[in-house]
């Protein structure tokens, strides 16, 4: 009956607005945070403050914090807290995942700008023999140029495809598919790490956010059909910029 309770509450609350009572705290949220009422990098109250506040129930509180975070103003995270990351809405690329195709690129709507390019030792690239020379390509990836990038891309390939860095971002498709292409090599197997992290202070400005922010990080290490490392792309994604969305089928 609590529950019912605080439904109650949060209808008799709503007054004559038609708008549900989360959408108008969202609403009040959002208009705050754009205001600049709440600073890049502060939290917001938590969500008890938020029910004492408004006097809603926590479930509703959740929901307006749910269409805050998806306007991409506000990083949540379990435990600690929900952080304001932008000012306005910096754009926002949820990838469906209907096959494993999915999580080995990015779709061909997207761009990668490379920035930089230089060799590096081999010591330098994770899980790959000593004693071999290797390029390492930095770059922005966006799904246009006029919005905010979705990632910042770290990509380290065997210095003998160097010519290949002429085609990133002129031709759609990711970079493994170019080297098949150029170079004959076979994609066999790709490993593929997901893990949380914070935005480095080297990749912020150029992410537009501020250091530290969430971030999704993605590692592909791409093997060719002798077991050869041929690429280790490394993605940084700040929250919540980018959404890999799944749907898993229960076999029967």
């Amino acid at each position: 009956m609590k529950g019912d309770g605080a439904s109650r509450r949060d209808i008799a609350n709503s007054g004559a607005d038609p708008r549900p009572r989360y959408r108008q705290i969202s609403d009040e949220l959002l208009a705050q945070i754009r205001g600049g009422q709440h600073a890049i990098g502060s939290m917001l109250p938590t969500e008890t403050e938020l029910c004492a506040l408004y006097g809603a129930s926590r479930h509703t509180i959740r929901e307006a914090l749910r269409l805050v975070e998806e306007a991409g103003l506000v990083a949540r995270r379990q435990g600690s807290g929900t952080t304001v990351i932008a000012h306005e809405n910096r754009g926002r690329f949820v990838q469906d995942l209907t096959s494993m195709g999915g999580l080995l690129q990015y779709p061909e709507e997207t761009r990668l700008t490379v920035l930089r390019a230089r060799e590096v030792p081999s010591s330098e690239v994770p899980g790959v023999p000593e004693g071999e020379a290797w390029l390492r390509v930095e770059g922005i990836r966006r799904v246009r140029l006029t919005t905010a990038p979705i990632c910042f891309v770290t990509l380290h390939i065997p210095a003998e495809y160097a010519a290949v860095i002429e085609e990133i971002g002129q031709q759609p498709g990711s970079v493994y598919a170019m080297i098949e292409r150029r170079f004959g090599v076979q994609l066999s197997s790709v490993e593929v790490d997901l893990s949380a992290g914070g935005v480095p202070e080297a990749q912020a400005a150029l992410l537009e956010v501020e250091p530290g922010a969430p971030a999704l990080m993605i590692r592909r290490r791409y093997l060719d059909q002798n077991g050869r490392v041929f690429e280790v792309s490394e993605g940084c994604h700040p929250a919540p910029r980018f959404t890999y969305r799944a749907t898993l089928k229960r076999e029967v």
